[in-house]
């Protein structure tokens, strides 16, 4: 889609077909599908992720002040 719509139409595009907010109802239904192992390897994945975000928005603060 990236080779035929221009820049704006492909953000849109994407925007649209792939939303930066994940809904509730699809993390939930992956996660009954997991063994408890994997839940909580996927929930200590989720909780460094934000570690790292909070780290890159005090990095990001820093450097504007």
């Amino acid at each position: 889609m990236y080779l035929i719509l221009s820049e704006k139409a492909y953000l849109i595009w994407v925007e649209q077909h792939y939303p930066h907010v994940p809904r509730v109802s699809e993390v939930a239904a992956a996660l009954r599908v997991m063994t408890h192992e994997e839940q909580r390897a996927a929930l200590s994945r989720a909780r460094t992720l934000t570690e790292y975000g909070q780290a890159v928005e005090e990095a990001i603060g820093a450097i504007r002040e």
